[in-house]
């Protein structure tokens, strides 16, 4: 799923995105909706992480992890 695309699904994926990486404060990440490099930032000061790693571990949860949730919330 590309970011944009997240970003339509955005409210059903807050507390799934929070739950999969328990550093992340839910009120934060309403915060960083539409800005991905603040959110890549966060995720990886929260979780100790590079940027790269952070791209990368985004982009992995934006491809398996969203469209999941994203389905899950239309049906």
């Amino acid at each position: 799923m590309s970011w944009t695309t997240a970003l339509t699904h955005w409210p059903h994926l807050l507390e799934q995105l929070a739950a999969d990486f328990p550093q992340l404060n839910l009120e934060a990440l309403k915060r960083f909706r539409g800005d991905r490099d603040k959110m890549e930032g966060y995720l990886a000061d929260a979780h100790d992480l590079t940027a790269r790693e952070a791209r990368t571990t985004l982009d992995d949860w934006l491809m398996y992890r969203a469209p999941v949730i994203a389905s899950q919330a239309a049906a």
